[in-house]
């Protein structure tokens, strides 16, 4: 077989490959560990359900959107199940609860891998006194997988009731999970009398239980629009009620977040032209609806508003996209990091029987890092191959700076056979990674905290030009890292994979590796750096303090070009020629930072003074 033959048959596998399915070169899987740590979405809660802090009564509702990651206390005796906002798929609603194979913490049931009963989600007692002719029916919504784990055969979701008579829980109802396909599967809607006197009395309460692989999360269950009333039949299965589906996101262009002083070298051409979100409805028909928003700065001062924009018609259980021109540009705020409060709204709902899935609140946060993904795991990524390989993630810096950390969201579990694995930053070559720009050696960390990022500062901080940069990892063994992937945004465009020496696109899955480069100020980080980033490189400028002219040189070796900036991180001058001096009339008098990459992919820098009469 050729070389060739051998590696696009190693290609049409991995395009195969669908989430955690085939063992490929790059493979993705259901988290160990899905982390919490969400976008940061608020709802309101303008209109409350039947709740009481003892017990509960009919009417009794939960659709699940709200800001809580875990379920409502006031409902629930129990926490394990998750309550997100972007694992399922077409909901019916803003917000599901979602059962898998992780305690309340987030930990695994068991360290490994075994199978039995994992999640509840059980409900306060009930303090009712009811009668079979009231015609009292229980619904909800559920679909298996979502864009999760697919449950199987041997996985299940049921439902029991308790009898408050003879204190046991019966199993009411239940559904398995499927084997061969694993396609995703729309909610459905189930309808249940409830006819047994039995459970008509005070102290009844239901339950929902998953059986699951028990080591993480695997084989979901998302569950959604739980009701409860007297006076119903199996047709009563509509409400009036037209929600948002989904959480909103950035509307910046590419990233869900990104430095201020990058976003503001160009922050017409930084924003997104178009925006979407989602909307949804249980009621009959098709109808319309006024959507408006409004931008806050982190004063609180409004900074954009649109009060009434009509939209539809929004069918029963389709999804209504809103599309919608980016009206606003976020102005500097003159700091080096703040937040904007972006809220959408539907304005013309006043008969809808949920208020709170009407409003949705998204934080654009300008900080030090850029983000891809948002904050969201929904799989995880492994590289498996037994001599090890490379993975990339394709950023765009906006302006010149300089690499500081890269954070790393991981599965919260035990740590790999091989404790350690190798940052890796490479210049853009060809529609691939070029050249290594910089390695590292760090330890695969003990996470602690839901959702959390892990932190690895650089030994030696990188200036970088405005430009193309890939950023990622390298091992030696097929050691599992379980890298987060982020199945709401769709950036695999971005994401490459090296295990023989060539670099091939992934195409597995839709979704966004969870790493961030964590940027600073040239001069943050030089602080302590006085002579040159890269120890075995010596570079000098001269004269320093300077006039007029400067001279760059290195001592061993060969420039490629030089790049000089100043405090704030913006090229100044750049070039290659160095055989002649270098003019700098044109700086004004301050502190600048000379950058040099060479012939070898290599890069240092050292800091120089302006003097004299420049002003």
């Amino acid at each position: 077989m050729s070389d060739k033959t051998h590696i696009m048959n190693k290609l049409l596998f991995i395009l195969l490959f669908l989430l955690g399915f085939f063992s490929s070169q790059l493979i993705g899987q259901g988290l160990e560990v899905t982390p919490l740590e969400y976008s940061n979405f608020v709802s309101s809660d303008t209109k409350p359900f039947n709740r009481n802090l003892d017990s509960l009564s009919v009417p009794f509702f939960e659709d699940f959107s709200y800001q809580s990651k875990r379920p409502d206390e006031r409902l629930w005796e129990d926490k394990s199940a998750l309550v997100n906002l972007t694992l399922a798929v077409r909901p019916p609603g803003l917000g599901v609860a979602t059962l898998d194979g992780m305690d309340a913490n987030g930990n695994p049931y068991e360290g490994f891998v075994t199978h039995g009963s994992a999640d509840t989600l059980t409900s306060k007692p009930f303090r009712w006194s009811l009668l079979p002719s009231d015609s009292v029916y229980m619904s909800f919504y559920f679909q298996p997988g979502g864009l999760g784990n697919f449950p199987e055969f041997i996985d299940s979701l049921i439902l029991e009731f308790y009898n408050p008579e003879d204190s046991l829980w019966n199993r009411v109802w239940g559904t398995k999970g499927e084997d061969y396909p694993q396609l995703t599967k729309e909610f459905k809607l189930k309808m249940l009398p409830i006819v047994d006197s039995a459970y008509l009395r005070p102290g009844f309460q239901f339950r929902f239980r998953n059986f699951a692989q028990l080591n993480g999360s695997w084989d979901l269950w998302h569950l959604d629009y739980i009701r409860i009333n007297s006076g119903r039949n199996v047709n009563d299965t509509l409400m009036n009620d037209v929600a948002y589906m989904y959480q909103p996101y950035s509307i910046i262009d590419a990233y869900q977040s990104a430095p201020m002083w990058h976003f503001q070298t160009n922050p017409i051409e930084n924003m997104l032209e178009f925006f979407n979100l989602s909307l949804t409805s249980l009621r009959l028909g098709a109808v319309g609806v006024d959507y408006g928003f409004d931008y806050y700065n982190a004063l609180g001062v409004k900074v954009d508003s649109v009060t009434s924009d009509p939209q539809g018609p929004v069918a029963y259980r389709n999804e209504y996209v809103l599309n919608e021109a980016v009206k606003y540009v976020f102005d500097d705020p003159g700091t080096e990091s703040t937040h904007y409060d972006l809220e959408y709204f539907i304005t013309n709902n006043a008969e809808d029987d949920v208020f709170r899935n009407d409003t949705i609140r998204f934080q654009q946060v300008f900080s030090n890092y850029y983000a891809l993904d948002d904050g969201s795991a929904e799989a995880r990524i492994n590289l498996n191959n037994n001599g090890g390989g490379f993975v990339a993630q394709r950023f765009e810096f906006w302006t010149s700076d300089t690499l500081k950390a890269v954070q790393v969201h991981f599965n919260r579990t035990s740590a790999p056979s091989s404790s350690s694995f190798y940052l890796m930053i490479w210049a853009a070559g060809s529609n691939q990674p070029g050249s290594i720009l910089y390695e590292q050696e760090v330890t695969y960390p003990e996470t602690s905290g839901l959702g959390a990022f892990s932190t690895f500062t650089l030994n030696v901080p990188v200036p970088l030009a405005a430009g193309t940069y890939y950023i990622g990892w390298a091992q030696t063994n097929n050691a599992e890292l379980n890298i987060g992937f982020d199945r709401n945004l769709n950036n695999n465009n971005r994401i490459y994979y090296n295990f023989d020496g060539n670099w091939y696109a992934y195409a597995a899955a839709e979704g966004t590796l969870m790493i961030r480069p964590i940027l600073r100020y040239p001069y943050d980080i030089f602080v302590g750096y006085p002579k040159t980033v890269a120890p075995k490189d010596e570079i000098s400028v001269f004269p320093n303090p300077a006039e007029n002219f400067i001279r760059i040189r290195s001592k061993d070796n060969v420039i490629k070009n030089w790049t000089i900036f100043d405090v704030r991180g913006r090229v100044v001058l750049s070039g290659s020629d160095l055989d002649d001096v270098v003019d700098i009339r044109s700086l004004k008098a301050g502190m600048y930072v000379v950058g040099i990459w060479f012939s070898d992919g290599g890069y240092g820098n050292t800091k120089f003074c302006v003097s004299g009469n420049q002003y």
